[in-house]
């Protein structure tokens, strides 16, 4: 294969990235933006010794699953992968990609059908955009695949519509000098609570109070608007060193009954309705009982454990980020919830050194997955079963493999659609104890 080469190919499948693949004289090649079955004239944009990069020059003949995105800029920017394929087609794509993974795994185990997400459009309660000059004229937006080029946008299909509105604003009313001295723009927007918070991340604040004073006068459900200053040449996106513009560091979400306040650099869910969904299939999956002692790992604003310790003895959350950890604690005092604590300290080193009871587990990692040393330490506990939340699956797959050479199997996994028209996948999956295991368990008591 040759760079600029033009071919006629038909797409075999789809990666686990929303990439149509084809073959060629033993090679594989990856399509943005082609569907199974479906033919067309591609052009070798990139080449490796193990793979090539295409684009679509002409689709000569089209999937009867391929419908038209509701965004332009669909395909284009490094958002939604799937949104030229239908809904239906969407949830069949991601189903058949987790048996595939999760058999090598375990070939009993029973990945359950993927449940929908409850809004395939405008769910996302959280954006990052990135701010850029060229030209002399602001674009931002979000940038295009495998690259820092940023595609420039005026509304986003999956945002909040108010996300989409605020970032609007502040894209038309930014000036030259302040989007030069900008990085991102960081937007987040709370549906149940109408409370909405805007980060300027960059290198000077020149003239931003200003700006935020007449952003909040325009929409007065902003409570947050804050400067996070970020000088650093990588891809991290928010520093430690911020200052409060407008209002305070953070905004008041909701989930299943419970008031959370969540810091800027808290996680949370994406997705608040299916995270509402996500979260009552693990816990239904942990089946607490009232004298259970439970550890939650990344605890993170305490939202799961705070919902666990309404059926549990009592709960520790574990989190290594300080402001989720301060959150959490206010968190629990909000909602008056007394048989819950909260450690701040990396969830590996506090497994490893703990020498607690704990009959259920619960895990919700990064992208990355958990450490052979933090599985080997949590089936040290010995707990009943474990739940764990992944948004990476072959991060899942890997840990489960692990966790199977402790003692500890899954024979189920829940995945929830909590990222509709992209390509991810949340699985929240229940590993128990096998015979040996227990056994084991037995003799250490």
């Amino acid at each position: 294969m040759k760079k600029n080469q033009e071919l006629t190919l038909r797409c075999t499948d789809l990666s686990d990235l929303g990439y149509g693949i084809c073959h060629e004289n033993g090679m594989t090649i990856f399509v943005a933006n082609l569907l199974p079955e479906e033919i067309a004239r591609i052009k070798i944009i990139k080449t490796t010794k193990t793979y090539c990069i295409g684009r679509i020059v002409e689709l000569l003949q089209a999937s009867d699953q391929r419908v038209e995105p509701l965004c332009p800029k669909a395909g284009i920017c490094g958002g939604c992968t799937l949104q030229h394929l239908s809904r239906s087609a969407q949830l069949s794509y991601k189903q058949k990609q987790l048996e595939s993974l999760f058999h090598h795994v375990n070939p009993d185990l029973n990945v359950l059908p993927v449940i929908a997400s409850p809004a395939p459009y405008y769910y996302r309660n959280k954006a990052q955009f990135p701010i850029g000059v060229r030209d002399g004229k602001i674009v931002s937006g979000f940038y295009r695949p495998h690259s820092n080029d940023i595609v420039d946008i005026d509304q986003c299909a999956i945002q909040n519509p108010k996300i989409n509105e605020i970032f609007g604003w502040i894209k038309n009313h930014l000036s030259l000098k302040q989007a030069e001295n900008l990085r991102h723009v960081f937007i987040r927007f709370s549906e149940q609570s109408n409370q909405g918070q805007v980060v300027f991340i960059g290198r000077s604040d020149e003239d931003l109070k200003d700006l935020s004073t007449r952003l909040v006068k325009t929409f007065p459900d902003l409570v947050s608007v804050v400067f996070n200053r970020n000088e650093r040449d990588d891809n991290v996106i928010l520093s430690d060193e911020y200052e409060i513009l407008y209002g305070q560091d953070w905004i008041e979400e909701r989930c299943l009954g419970l008031k959370i306040r969540l810091h800027f650099k808290a996680f949370f869910q994406v997705n608040p309705k299916g995270m509402e969904i996500l979260y009552s299939k693990a816990l239904s999956l942990a089946d607490l009982k009232p004298d259970d002692q439970v550890v939650e790992l990344y605890s993170g604003t305490g939202t799961i454990g705070m919902l666990a310790a309404r059926d549990a003895q009592e709960v520790i959350g574990v989190e290594i980020n300080p402001e989720a950890a301060a959150n959490a604690q206010e968190n629990a005092r909000i909602n008056h919830i007394e048989n819950i604590q909260f450690v701040c300290q990396d969830a590996t080193k506090f497994v490893h050194s703990w020498h607690g009871n704990a009959d259920v587990v619960l895990v919700d990692p990064p992208r990355k997955g958990m450490s052979a040393q933090g599985i080997s330490d949590v089936a040290d506990l010995h707990p009943q079963r474990v739940v764990y939340i992944s948004c990476n699956p072959r991060t899942l797959a890997r840990d489960l493999g692990l966790f199977q050479n402790k003692g500890y199997i899954c024979h189920q996994i829940q995945p929830v659609d909590m990222f509709s028209q992209a390509s991810g996948v949340e699985c929240v999956a229940l590993l128990e104890q096998t015979d040996r295991s227990c056994q084991e368990a037995a003799a250490d008591d």
